[in-house]
C-alpha cells in the first residue's frame, strides 16, 4: 500500500524510532509533529497532576527537543516538524498508511491532530489514539468517541490494544472506497 507514517507527539523519540525503523524497510518517511515543549500541554489529570508534570519527571531536567534528537540521529526517513500541530498542514497529495497521536491531550487538540491525518490516511490504513479511556487523559476520551460518532460510517473497524498501567491505545481502520460498487483499496 501506499503512504508514509506520521506521528503526533513524540516525547522522547522512542516510539518514532521503532516507526523510522519499520518505515525505512518498506522506503517510507515518518512524519512526526511535535512542538517539544512539555510546558505547552497543561492537561490536567483526574489526580490534578499537569502533563508537563509527567513529561519532566521523565526527562529528569534534560530538553526534550535534545533527547529526540539523540534518539533519532541514526535515521534519514524521518521528518521532524517542529510545531505546533494545530498550525500543520500536509500538502494535498501526501497519503499516510499509518497515523499515531499522542500529542496534547486536551480535547481540542485531539480532535484537530485527527483531522490533521484522516483526510490523507489511505483506504485500510490505521490511526491510533494513545491514552484512550484512560482515566487521567478524559479529552482524549472525550474526543475519541466524538469522531467515533461523527466519522463512524468512514471506519470499518475499531481494535483496542492494550499497553502497561491501564493504558490503552484505540485503532481506527479506515474503510475502503467503494467505487462503482466494487471495493477499490490506495494504489499499490
Amino acid at each position: 500500500m501506499a503512504g508514509d507514517l506520521v506521528e503526533i507527539g513524540a516525547f522522547m523519540g522512542g516510539g518514532t524510532v521503532k516507526l523510522a525503523g519499520y518505515a525505512g524497510k518498506h522506503n517510507r518517511k515518518v512524519y512526526v509533529v511535535d512542538v517539544f515543549e512539555p510546558a505547552l500541554d497543561q492537561t490536567v489529570s483526574r489526580g490534578g497532576m499537569t502533563a508537563q508534570t509527567v513529561y519532566e519527571a521523565f526527562l529528569e531536567g534534560r530538553s526534550m527537543w535534545e533527547v529526540y534528537q539523540e534518539a533519532t540521529r541514526d535515521f534519514n526517513n524521518i521528518v521532524t516538524i517542529h510545531q505546533d500541530s494545530k498550525k500543520v498542514s500536509f500538502r494535498e497529495q501526501q497519503q499516510f498508511i499509518f497515523g499515531f497521536i499522542d500529542g496534547c491531550h486536551e480535547e481540542s487538540y485531539v480532535y484537530s491532530d485527527f483531522h490533521l491525518i484522516w483526510p490523507h490516511l489511505v483506504s485500510g490504513g490505521v490511526l491510533g489514539f494513545h491514552d484512550f479511556d484512560y482515566p487521567d487523559w478524559e479529552g482524549v476520551t472525550r474526543a475519541v468517541n466524538l469522531i467515533l460518532a461523527e466519522y463512524g460510517d468512514e471506519i470499518e473497524e475499531t481494535v483496542e490494544i492494550p499497553g502497561v498501567y491501564d493504558i490503552r491505545s484505540l485503532m481506527l481502520i479506515k474503510k475502503p472506497v467503494i467505487s462503482g460498487g466494487t471495493t477499490q483499496l490506495p494504489h499499490r
